[in-house]
This record gives structure tokens, sequence and C-alpha cells, in this order.
């Protein structure tokens, strides 16, 4: 692992994220997680119907929940991260409702396979690895031709304000995981925590110890030089000057996370 990696590993085994309350089906596949992928899986045009039989790679997979709802669709998953702690999680709620899923323990610069996938995803992994662009690379030679890529990265207008919280947490509590939460539960919250989750979730957007910001066009320039044709994103976007004005509304809603897919 590269230095950057490390950090963010030692935070992750701490924090594994996102640890989402899944206890039942209907937590997996329905409320407000079914919500969250279906506008997922509509940025690259795809419905749950159409995960059946397909291979997916889901890259830096967290505690698994995206992995085990692919899964449960029957898809073939292939899931790998960095962090310990997260896999065993995300096993747990793969075998809890006795779900396969193939993980690995890897750091995303390392992964290595001579698989193919038809569905690519890699959601809020590339904006907390030192060379985002150099992973989506690796990570987009793992296409079948007519296959999809999707990422969600942080947007450098719509994080802006959160970016100013996060330099000010630094400047009161420095760089220390337990320090930055005291602070963000005293002096944010004003109390402590109250579940796994709502830990892992202020864990990782308030004491996160690398993160790195980017633009829609930036993600179209990607897709662009690597031979992949836009599909589509969430929330709603096109290219050129009308994406710059709406990343210009994300800023001032403070949306600061962002889904794109490409079909290669």
């Amino acid at each position: 692992m590269d230095r950057i990696a490390l950090k963010v590993n030692k935070f992750y085994e701490r924090y594994p994220y996102p640890s989402l309350p899944i206890k039942t089906e209907r937590d997996l596949i329905s409320k407000l997680h079914a919500n969250v992928m279906g506008k997922i899986l509509a940025t690259a045009g795809l419905t749950t119907a159409e995960l059946s039989g397909k291979d997916i790679l889901d890259a830096g997979c967290g505690t698994g929940e995206k992995a085990s709802y692919f899964s449960y669709h029957g898809a073939h998953v292939t899931a790998f991260d960095l962090c310990s702690a997260s896999l065993v999680k995300a096993k747990e709620l793969a075998e809890k409702f006795k779900l396969h899923v193939d993980f690995s323990l890897c750091d995303m610069a390392e992964f290595r396979t001579e698989k193919r996938f038809d569905h690519v995803f890699c959601l809020g992994a590339l904006h907390h690895t030192e060379k985002p662009y150099d992973n989506f690379l690796a990570l987009e030679k793992l296409c079948k031709p007519g296959g999809t890529i999707t990422v969600g990265l942080y947007n450098r207008y719509g994080r802006l304000g959160h970016r100013a919280v996060r330099t000010w947490i630094g400047l009161r509590a420095g760089e220390d995981f337990g320090k930055r939460m005291e602070y963000v539960e005293n002096k944010i919250y004003g109390r402590k925590m109250r579940s796994v989750h709502e830990v892992a979730y202020v864990a990782d957007k308030y004491v996160h110890p690398h993160e790195s910001y980017h633009t829609v066009e930036e993600v179209m320039g990607w897709f662009e030089k690597n031979g992949f044709t836009y599909i589509g994103a969430h929330p709603k976007t096109d290219a050129g000057t009308r994406a710059f004005l709406t990343q210009l509304k994300w800023m001032v809603k403070g949306n600061g996370f962002f889904v794109m897919s490409g079909r290669k």
C-alpha cells in the first residue's frame, strides 16, 4: 500500500463503512437502500431485472451492502476492499441472506484478475486513493466490450462548503481520528452518535484522512479518452457549460457526491 492507502485503511479498520442497519431482507432490497440503488443503476440505464446472470465487479465494496444487493438480484459478483474489518461485515451480510459474493482483501491499486465484467461499480472509493485516474484506468480495462463502468465521486463544487468545515475541524482537533470525532460530537452534533451506522457515516464525512474532488467535465474526459460513451448521472447533468451551471447549483444545495456511468 502507498502512504495514503495506509492511512485510509487505518481509518476504515476503525470505522467500517457504511455499516448500514440491514437486519431483514426488506432492509436489503426495499426501503431507502433500494431507492439509492435504483438511482445508481439508472445512471447506467439498468434495472434490477437486468442484473441476473451478469458479471459484476464492486471495487472498494466496504461493508458489502451493494455487493449483496447485486447478488440478491442474480448477478455473479466479485468484490474487493482494502479493509479487513469492512470485509468481515460484508461476508457476514452475504451469509445472513445466503448470497454468494467472491470477496477479496486488496488495495485498489493492486487488484488484478483475468476476469472481465459486464458492469463495474466503484462508488465512493476512487476519491480516497492517491491516484484516482490511474485506478479508473485499471478498472475500465476490466469492462467487457459493451459493458458499463459507474463511478461515484466527491464533487469539487458541491463539496466546497463541507471542505471548509473539514479544514476547520483539522485546525481545532488535528489529525487524530478520535480527537476529530470527539470534536464533531461536541461542537457540531452536540451529542454522542446513536448507532454504528451513524458513527460510520459521521466519521466518513468529517474524520476521513484523505479525499479528492472531481468534476463532471473531468469524468466526461475520462470516458472519452478511454472509449466510453456517457450514459447518465445522478444528480442529472449534461456536458459542457450546462454541466458547470448544474454543479454551481450543487454547491448551493450542498450536493457533494455525484455518480456517472459510461458504456465501453
